[in-house]
C-alpha cells in the first residue's frame, strides 16, 4: 500500500512564521486596505469641499477646479521618484518664456499662463501678496520638504543608485548660504530695506537648495544626461516659437525687436551648442555628427535671431578653455582643424569687419565687443565707476543687502526700462562686491570655484567620452554664467541659478564617480 506525504504548508516553509501568523495576514491586509480606502474617501471629501467652497466665494468654475488639479498632482509626485519630478520643472522653466511680440491662442493660452506661474511671482496669479516667490521656487522647497519627509519615514525611493555629491561642495554652499544670511542681517541692521533685501538676497538663498535638491534627487551623471536631453528640446522648442512669434507679430509689420526670448537664454542656447559639440568631439562618428551638426544648427539660429553680444563671448570662451583642456588624439584633432580653418576665419572675419548682416552678423558683433562708444556701453562704464567708488567705501565687509548703490556719477536714468537699476547693477559681480565686501565675496564666491575645480579633476580622471563631456559642461555652464554675471543682472535671474545649481551638482557627482574626490575626504583632519 503506497503512503502519500502531504506537502509541508507554506506557513512551515518560513521560518519564524507560524500558523496563527499565516491567519492573521489577511485579517491585516484587510485592515490597511480599509484604511487606504478611508484615507482616500477622505481625501476626495476634502477636495471637494475647498472646490465647494472656493465656487460658492469666488463663482469662478476655473479656481473651483484647482484644489482636484493640485491633489492630482501632488499624488503623482508623492508615488513616484523625484528624479521624473525634476524632470518637468527643469523642462517648464527651461520652456517658457515671454517673447516681446506675441498674440494669439497659443501665446494666451499657453506661454503666458505657463510663464506667469514658473517664472514670475505667484501673488501676481493668485492674488495673494504673501506668494511673493515664484512656482520654481514653491516647487524645490516642496520636493526639499518631501526628501525630509522620505529620509524620516526611511523610504528609499529616490535612494537606489544614488552617487552621493562631494562633501566639500556642500561644505562651501553652506557657507555661502550663512554668509548671505549674515550680509543680510549686517545690512538691516545698517539700515537696509527688508523689501528691497529679500529682491537681493533671493537667488544666494535659492542656489544652495536648488543644488541640494538637484544632488539628492539626481543619482548620477547618466541622470543628468538624460535630463540634458529635456533641456535641448526645451532649447529647441523654445526657439521655434520665438521665430514663429517674430516672424507673426514683428517682422511680418515691419517692426524690429530687439530680441527673441530673453537675455539670459544665452546661457541656455550656448551650453546646448557646446554639450552636443564637446559630445561629438570626445566620441567622433558620423551618426553623432549629423545629430550635433542638426542641433547646433538650430541653436546657433536662435543665438543670431535673440541678438546678444554676450552669447557670442560665452561660446568663444567656452570653446577656448575646452581646447586647452582637451589632450592626447583630442587636442592633435583640434589643431589640425584650426590650421585648416585659419585662412577661411580670417577672410570672415575681414569681411565682418565690414559687413554686419546675414551670415557675418555674429563675427561683426565680437569685433565690434571692444567698441565702447555707443550709449549703452558709456552708461555701463560710468555705472562701473559708481560701483567702483561703492566697493572703496566697504572694502572688507560691504554695505549689506537692503541697501542702493550710491550714484556718485549721475547716469541718464534708466528707470522706465528697469526701475530696479540701483537695487541691482548690470555689472552684478561688481554689485554684489560691493555689497559682501572682499570677505563675504569669497564665500558667496567659493561654490563657483569648487565646482570649477571639482569639474577639472572630473576630467583628468573620466574614463569615458561621457565623463569628460559631462565635466567640460559643467566648466562651460560656469563660464557662460560668469560672463552673464558681469555684463548684465545675471546673478539674480532664476534661469541663470538654475544653470549653475545643475552644474555644481553634476560636479559633486562626478568627482565622487570618477574618483578624482574620495567620497570620505575632509577638509580637516582629526
Amino acid at each position: 500500500m503506497t503512503t502519500t506525504t502531504r506537502p509541508p504548508s507554506v506557513p512551515a516553509l518560513l521560518p519564524g512564521i507560524g500558523s496563527n501568523d499565516a491567519k492573521a495576514a489577511p485579517r491585516r491586509f484587510a485592515r490597511l486596505e480599509r484604511k487606504a480606502t478611508t484615507r482616500a474617501i477622505g481625501a476626495i471629501v476634502v477636495v471637494v469641499v475647498i472646490s465647494v467652497l472656493i465656487m460658492l466665494m469666488t463663482g469662478s468654475v476655473v479656481l473651483a477646479q484647482m484644489p482636484a488639479q493640485v491633489a492630482l498632482v501632488g499624488y503623482i509626485v508623492w508615488t513616484q521618484p523625484l528624479r521624473r519630478t525634476m524632470t518637468v520643472v527643469v523642462f517648464a522653466q527651461f520652456f517658457f518664456f515671454t517673447p516681446q511680440y506675441a498674440s494669439g491662442p497659443l501665446y494666451q493660452g499657453v506661454l503666458r499662463p505657463g510663464s506667469l506661474v514658473v517664472n514670475g511671482l505667484l501673488k501676481n496669479v493668485t492674488g495673494i501678496n504673501a506668494m511673493s516667490f515664484t512656482g520654481i521656487e514653491l516647487a524645490f522647497v516642496c520636493m526639499f520638504i518631501l526628501l525630509i519627509i522620505r529620509e524620516v519615514r526611511g523610504q528609499r525611493i529616490d535612494a537606489e543608485g544614488r552617487v552621493p555629491g562631494a562633501r566639500v561642495l556642500f561644505v562651501f554652499l553652506g557657507l555661502e548660504l550663512l554668509a548671505a544670511l549674515t550680509l543680510e542681517a549686517w545690512g538691516l541692521v545698517t539700515g537696509g530695506s527688508a523689501r528691497v533685501s529679500i529682491f537681493q538676497i533671493r537667488p544666494f538663498i535659492v542656489l544652495p537648495l536648488q543644488t541640494i535638491v538637484l544632488s539628492y534627487t539626481l543619482r548620477d551623471s547618466r541622470d543628468f544626461r538624460r535630463l540634458a536631453l529635456w533641456a535641448t528640446l526645451a532649447a529647441m522648442l523654445k526657439v521655434a516659437l520665438g521665430v514663429y512669434f517674430l516672424n507673426k507679430d514683428a517682422w511680418s509689420l515691419g517692426l524690429e525687436a530687439s530680441y527673441m526670448s530673453s537675455h539670459v537664454d544665452s546661457v541656455l542656447f550656448v551650453t546646448v551648442v557646446f554639450a552636443w559639440f564637446a559630445a561629438w568631439a570626445h566620441a567622433p562618428s558620423w551618426p553623432r555628427f549629423l545629430g550635433m551638426g542638426g542641433v547646433v544648427s538650430w541653436m546657433l539660429l536662435g543665438i543670431v535671431v535673440n541678438d546678444r553680444r554676450l552669447a557670442w563671448v560665452s561660446l568663444v570662451a567656452s570653446l577656448g578653455v575646452f581646447y586647452t583642456t582637451v589632450n592626447g588624439m583630442l587636442r592633435r584633432r583640434a589643431n589640425l582643424a584650426l590650421i585648416a580653418l585659419a585662412p577661411f576665419l580670417a577672410l570672415y572675419l575681414g569681411i565682418a569687419s565690414k559687413v554686419s548682416t546675414g551670415i557675418f552678423s555674429p563675427g561683426h558683433t565680437l569685433l565690434g565687443i571692444a567698441n565702447t562708444s555707443d550709449g549703452s556701453s558709456q552708461w555701463r562704464i560710468l555705472e562701473m565707476q559708481n560701483l567702483v567708488w561703492n566697493l572703496d567705501q566697504h572694502r572688507f565687509l560691504g554695505s549689506g543687502f537692503g541697501k542702493q548703490w550710491v550714484e556718485i556719477v549721475t547716469l541718464p536714468s534708466v528707470a522706465q526700462a528697469f526701475k530696479e537699476y540701483r537695487t541691482v547693477a548690470h555689472n552684478s559681480v561688481l554689485w554684489l562686491l560691493q555689497l559682501s565686501g572682499i570677505v563675504g565675496f569669497v564665500f558667496m564666491w567659493m561654490p563657483i570655484i569648487v565646482g570649477i575645480f571639482l569639474a577639472a579633476r572630473s576630467y583628468r580622471f573620466a574614463r569615458t567620452g561621457s565623463e569628460r563631456t559631462c565635466a567640460a559642461t559643467v566648466i562651460a555652464i560656469v563660464l557662460c554664467y560668469v560672463n552673464q554675471a558681469w555684463g548684465d543682472i545675471g546673478l539674480i535671474e532664476p534661469l541663470n541659478t538654475m544653470m549653475l545649481s545643475l552644474a555644481l551638482a553634476l560636479a559633486g557627482k562626478l568627482a565622487i564617480e570618477t574618483g578624482a574626490w574620495s567620497p570620505d575626504a575632509r577638509l580637516l583632519s582629526r
